[in-house]
């Protein structure tokens, strides 16, 4: 694929010198709808990737080709705004736009921008593209910031420009993971260290449910709003900042709506499962890790709502097929993918049994994609 992408940009910009930054998808293992309630999550890089072929230009021109969509759009550095007809752009206009507001000079720039993680599958294309243009603008201009400023620079185009409330995880993730880790986000204090992934016999599977869900448009930002409203009322009380704040949340459910509950319940008890799910990572315990995997998505399923039918019988089927420690949504969820932990001599059987039965329920057969933990995009493009 990455020589596909560089192909792709001599053909649109010619040849010459130019650079390739290199940006992974993530999964998150478990802590799903907790990093914008300043959560513990615990994502991965995984070998999805996103290609950014680029160089600087001369004058003022900004010149974008996507790969994947197959479209070319231009503008230049004095119109940098948000476009309804390219929504791909956006998330590379909108990090452009950021490291204008801090003050540096955006140069013209063409580049050919593509990759192979699904898009609406829930492993977080836009961060990746997010943070491989956050990447490239230092290379070309020569600037360097701190990682911590990077991942907020790239979160800050998501939220202000393309106008999606996501938490940091995403961008936090990509940049920052590695090999045969996992790494474990205080979204609270920024804080973060990497948990060993000795996984043995064991892979991750990742099942995408074709089921292709619009982050901006989901149910995503109204469960933002609703978690933000149990903060308020707590606060009415209790000096907090975050639902992850408080250890027992039932002494608040008389104040709360019952769907107000159901929601600051889930944040609450995930994030108590991220410590648990170190601690299994640790002793390489992935027979509790797995279990851990079940709570969580019934929790997403019953509790914050976000889940949806194809992602239920997948999680349903993992629990009766041989060699299947967990399975959950990650994500967002309303669609996308679900993990599988599963032991690798099995994944045939899991993929031969399920896509038949898939199939016939839902009309469209799902994708597999076993993967791994790979290096973030600070280590991928040193």
């Amino acid at each position: 694929m990455k020589e596909q992408i560089q192909k792709a940009f001599t053909e649109n910009f010619g040849t010459g010198p130019f650079i390739t930054i290199t940006t992974p998808a993530r999964a998150n293992l478990i802590g799903e709808h907790i990093d914008y309630q300043g959560g513990y999550v615990l994502p991965i890089g995984i070998d999805r990737f996103i290609y950014t072929s680029a160089r600087k230009r001369e004058d003022n021109k900004i010149a974008l080709f996507s790969f994947n969509y197959n479209q070319y759009f231009e503008t230049d550095t004095e119109h940098i705004t948000y476009e309804e007809n390219y929504l791909w752009a956006n998330y590379i206009l909108g990090v452009l736009d950021e490291f204008r507001k801090l003050g540096f000079a955006v140069p013209g720039i063409e580049l050919t921008i593509g990759g192979n993680i699904p898009v609406g599958s829930g492993l977080s294309s836009s961060a990746a593209v997010e943070v491989s243009i956050g990447v490239l603008f230092q290379k070309i201009t020569g600037t360097k910031l701190e990682p911590l400023e990077l991942i907020k620079l790239a979160r800050r185009a998501e939220n202000e420009f393309v106008g999606v409330s996501c938490g940091i995880m995403d961008q936090f993730s990509i940049y920052l993971s590695k090999k045969n880790s996992a790494l474990l986000i205080n979204c609270k204090t920024l804080e973060y260290r990497y948990a060993p992934l000795q996984m043995g016999n064991l892979k991750f599977l990742l099942v995408d449910t074709k089921k292709e869900r619009s982050l901006s448009s989901s149910v995503y930002n109204d469960r933002v709003a609703s978690v933000k409203e149990a903060v308020r009322i707590i606060r009415q009380e209790k000096d907090i900042e975050f639902l992850t704040d408080i250890e027992d949340i039932s002494s608040y459910k008389d104040k709360f709506s019952e769907e107000t509950f159901r929601r600051a319940l889930h944040i609450v008890e995930e994030n108590k499962r991220v410590v648990e799910a170190v601690n299994c990572l640790e002793n390489s315990d992935f027979d509790s890790f797995g279990e851990l995997m079940y709570q969580s998505h019934k929790s997403l399923k019953e509790l914050y709502e976000v889940s949806c039918r194809e992602l239920d019988f997948i999680v349903e089927f993992s629990k009766n097929i041989r060699g299947v420690k967990g399975a959950r949504l990650t994500g967002a969820g309303m669609g996308g993918c679900c993990l599988v932990l599963i032991e690798e001599k099995c994944i045939p059987t899991f993929i031969d049994e399920l896509a038949p039965l898939y199939q016939q329920v839902f009309g469209k057969t799902p994708e597999f994609y076993p993967i791994q933990p790979v290096d973030g995009a600070l280590y991928q493009n040193i």
